[in-house]
């Protein structure tokens, strides 16, 4: 393994010891349950795999081999807290709007408008 491997390696080791709980309590916090909390979390390190430069460029000033607790607060702290907030508000927003659709037994969907509630198979409203 080369040593630029390594340090890639040991960066991206670090950034998930010391944020994965953070991620996992912005995820419960807002109320999502452990399966939606561990998409969040996941999409959140998939946003970090594709920003992965820009990432070791916020991450330059800080020292892997320190403690978390020993490191002040960093753009690349800051940044992924963020993308773990918008994934959240990305997944609420989402199932928003598929509580707004009503799936049809053909497989078609429509969007129905804000506080319209369909009727259900007996003819009832629910």
């Amino acid at each position: 393994m080369s040593g630029d491997s390594r340090a890639v390696d040991q960066l991206w080791d670090a950034l998930v010891d010391q944020h994965m709980d953070a991620i996992w309590g912005i995820a419960t916090t807002a109320g999502l349950d452990v399966t939606e909390s561990a998409v969040v979390s996941q999409l959140t390190w998939l946003r970090m795999a594709e920003r992965w430069s820009t990432v070791q460029a916020l991450a330059r000033a800080k020292d892997p081999t320190l403690h978390p607790v020993e490191q002040a607060t960093t753009q690349v702290d800051e940044w992924i807290l963020h993308t773990a907030r918008s994934e959240v508000d990305a997944w609420m927003r989402d199932e928003r709007r598929r509580g707004r659709e009503s799936a049809f037994a053909d497989g078609g969907v429509v969007r129905m408008a804000p506080g319209f509630q369909a009727a259900d198979a007996g003819g009832s409203a629910r």
